[in-house]
C-alpha cells in the first residue's frame, strides 16, 4: 500500500481502547454477557473521525461524521440524519443533513456488533461495542477508511441549560493537493439566554505551531433549533467557523464544522466548564506528533500517566509514560504550574510543565480548560509539536473483576511487512479475571479489515497501587508479535491506555459493561467521551517510518 498519509491527531474527542491481535485467529466464541439486538433501541447520537482512503487516487484525507441513527431493537436501522466532512467525497467536501436509509445491524451476546450506515454520499460500515443500552464505542469498518468515536442514546437540552461550555476539537487544514496539516482547538465560552456568547477564549495549534493563535478572544453563538440539535458560530482572529450541533444531553454536545471557506475541517465535543481543577490525583493521556523529523516528517507521539494537582492546577509528583515514534520510555517526576488567564480567570489557565517530554523537549506548555469531562488540553508552545488530550480526576485505583469491558483503540501503525502504513483502529470486548483478559476484537488497519480475532493477555497493577499498571496481550499478531500497554484507572468504569510497542503508537480506553438493559451514568459517559474524542491519532504531516528509522535512538 502506497498512500499519501498526511494527518495526525486526537478526536473529540475528548475514542479509545485496548490494542489486540491484528491477525484473524479463527472465530472465537464471544463472551456470553447477555446482549442482543434489543439493546440497541432508540435514537443515538454518534460521531467518528479518522482517515478516508481514495484507493483510485492513492490519497487519504481527514474525515468526520456526526449525527443520529435510529435502531428498532430488532436489527434494523430505520433512519437518522448525519453530517459528513470529507474532502475525498468531492465538491466542497461538506455534506449536511444527509438522511440515513434503511439498513441492518447485528449484536453478539458480548455486546460487540456490526452494521451499515447508508447515506446519499455512500455507505459506511460500522463496528461497535455496547457498554450499556445507552452508550457504546464505535469505529468505521469498511474498505474506504478508518476512524473511531462514540455513540450515546439521545436525550435533549434547553437553551437555558447551556450557560458556559468548554470544548475540544481536532481536524485538519487542507492544502491544494488534499494533503492536510493537523489543527486542534480548545476553548470555553459563556452564553446568554438567546445563545449569544458573552465572553470566551480559544486556542489553536496549527501543524505544531501556536504562534499568534493562542489565547484568542472568542465571540459568536450556539443556538439550539430544537432540543436535539442546533448550530454554532465561532469567531476569532484565526477565522470565522460554523458548526452543526448534535445534542446528547445538557452535559454533552457534539460539533462538526460545516463551512466551506475556512480551509479547515474540525469536529469535537463540548461539556459544561468548571472554574477549578479537582484537587487530588489526575490521570491523563495526550496524543499527536513530536517536533523531531524523520525524512522531514514529525513522528506520532502518545503519553499517559498520573500527577497530583491542587484546585488551581499546580502539579507535583507526576509520572509520564510515552511512546515517541516507537520509542517508549518513562519520566518521573514532572511538575507544573498553571496561571489563570483573563477574562476567564479560573476557567482557562496556561499550564507550564517541567521535565515533561514530547520526545525531544522537556519544557512544554498547554492551554488547559477544566470541564465536567476532564481538563481539556492543547499544547500551545514553540516546541513545534502537536499534543492534544485530557486529564481526569482519579476516583479509583483499580478496575473491577470479574467484569466485562468494551474497548476501543486508535492510533498509527507502521507495519511495512503487513503492507499497512497508517491509521489503525480496534473495537472489541474482553472479560477480566484477577489477572487475565479474554475476548474478541475487530481491527481496521487503513481499510484492511480483520474480524473476530481472539484476545488474550494478562495485566498487573503497580506496587504500591497508584491506578497505573501494565497489560501484556499475548495472543500472537501475524506480523509484530505480542503487545505491551500501560493503563491508568479513571474510576470504576473507565480506564485510559497507551501502547509501548515499536511499530504502533496508539491510545485508547476501556469501559465497564453494564448488564444488558441498564443505562450508563452520565459520569461514565463523560469520562469515556473525553478520552475518546481527544485521542483519535491519525497519520502525521507527511510520509514516514518509525522506530528503527528514528534519529539516532
Amino acid at each position: 500500500m502506497s498512500l499519501s498519509h498526511r494527518i495526525i491527531l486526537p478526536f473529540a474527542i475528548v475514542s479509545l481502547a485496548l490494542l489486540v491481535a491484528c491477525g484473524n485467529n479463527g472465530a472465537p466464541k464471544p463472551n456470553s454477557n447477555g446482549y442482543t439486538n434489543s439493546d440497541l433501541n432508540g435514537t443515538y447520537v454518534f460521531s467518528f473521525a479518522g482517515s478516508d482512503v481514495n484507493l483510485n487516487a492513492g490519497t487519504e484525507s481527514f474525515f468526520a461524521i456526526a449525527g443520529t441513527l435510529t435502531a428498532d431493537g430488532s436489527g434494523n436501522i430505520s433512519g437518522g440524519t448525519v453530517d459528513i466532512n470529507d474532502a475525498n467525497l468531492g465538491g466542497t467536501g461538506v455534506f449536511t443533513a444527509q438522511a440515513l436509509t434503511a439498513s441492518t445491524y447485528s449484536i453478539n451476546s458480548d455486546g460487540h456488533g456490526t452494521g451499515t450506515l447508508m447515506t446519499p454520499q455512500g455507505n459506511f460500515g460500522i463496528d461497535f461495542t455496547l457498554t450499556s443500552d445507552s452508550h457504546g464505542l464505535i469505529m468505521r469498518f469498511d474498505n474506504g477508511g478508518s476512524g473511531s468515536g462514540t455513540l450515546d442514546l439521545q436525550g435533549s437540552a434547553t437553551q437555558g441549560s447551556l450557560t458556559s461550555l468548554a470544548f475540544t476539537m481536532f481536524g485538519t487544514e487542507f492544502n491544494s493537493d488534499l494533503g492536510v496539516n493537523p489543527v486542534g482547538t480548545v476553548g470555553a465560552f459563556a452564553l446568554n439566554g438567546s445563545g449569544t456568547m458573552t465572553s470566551g477564549l480559544e486556542d489553536f495549534n496549527d501543524t505544531g505551531s501556536s504562534a499568534g493563535i493562542s489565547d484568542l478572544a472568542l465571540s459568536g453563538n450556539l443556538v439550539l433549533t430544537s432540543g436535539t440539535n442546533g448550530t454554532a458560530a465561532f469567531n476569532t482572529s484565526f477565522g470565522d467557523l460554523t458548526f452543526d450541533v448534535w445534542v446528547v444531553d445538557s452535559t454533552h454536545l457534539k460539533l462538526i464544522e460545516t463551512d466551506t471557506t475556512s480551509g479547515l475541517a474540525l469536529a469535537g465535543d463540548a461539556f459544561p466548564e468548571q472554574s477549578t481543577f479537582t484537587a487530588g490525583q489526575l490521570v491523563f493521556s495526550v496524543a499527536g506528533a513530536d517536533s523531531g523529523l524523520v525524512a522531514g516528517t514529525p513522528l506520532p507521539f502518545v503519553a499517559g500517566g498520573y500527577v497530583t494537582t491542587d484546585a488551581n492546577g499546580n502539579l507535583s509528583s507526576g509520572t509520564e509514560d510515552f511512546n515517541d515514534g516507537g520509542n517508549a520510555n518513562t519520566v518521573s517526576p514532572f511538575t507544573g504550574t498553571c496561571n489563570a488567564t483573563a477574562p476567564f480567570v479560573g476557567d482557562r489557565c496556561q499550564l507550564t510543565l517541567t521535565a515533561f517530554t514530547n520526545g525531544l523537549s522537556t519544557s512544554l506548555t498547554f492551554a488547559a480548560y477544566p470541564s465536567t469531562a476532564g481538563v481539556l488540553l492543547l499544547e500551545d508552545d514553540s516546541a513545534g509539536s502537536f499534543l492534544q488530550g485530557a486529564a481526569y480526576a482519579q476516583l479509583a485505583t483499580s478496575f473491577g473483576t470479574p467484569e466485562a469491558y468494551g474497548f476501543n483503540l486508535t492510533g498509527f501503525n507502521d507495519d511495512a511487512t503487513a503492507g499497512a502504513d497508517g491509521k489503525v483502529d480496534q473495537v472489541g470486548e474482553f472479560n477480566a479475571t484477577s489477572s487475565n483478559l479474554t475476548g474478541v476484537v475487530d481491527e481496521n488497519d487503513v481499510a484492511a479489515l480483520q474480524t473476530s480475532s481472539s484476545l488474550s493477555g494478562t495485566y498487573a497493577p503497580d506496587s504500591p497501587v497508584t491506578g497505573r499498571g501494565s497489560i501484556s496481550v499475548t495472543t500472537p499478531r501475524t506480523f509484530v508479535g505480542s503487545l505491551a500497554l500501560e493503563y491508568y484507572v479513571i474510576d470504576s468504569s473507565s480506564t485510559l491506555l497507551i501502547e509501548g510497542d515499536t511499530d504502533q503508537v496508539t491510545s485508547g480506553v476501556f469501559e465497564l459493561q453494564s448488564a444488558p438493559g441498564a443505562s450508563v451514568s452520565k459520569s461514565q459517559r463523560a469520562g469515556a467521551t473525553g478520552a475518546s474524542s481527544v485521542m483519535a491519532l491519525v497519520r502525521p504531516f507527511g510520509k514516514s517510518k518509525m522506530a528503527a528509522k528514528r534519529r539516532g535512538h
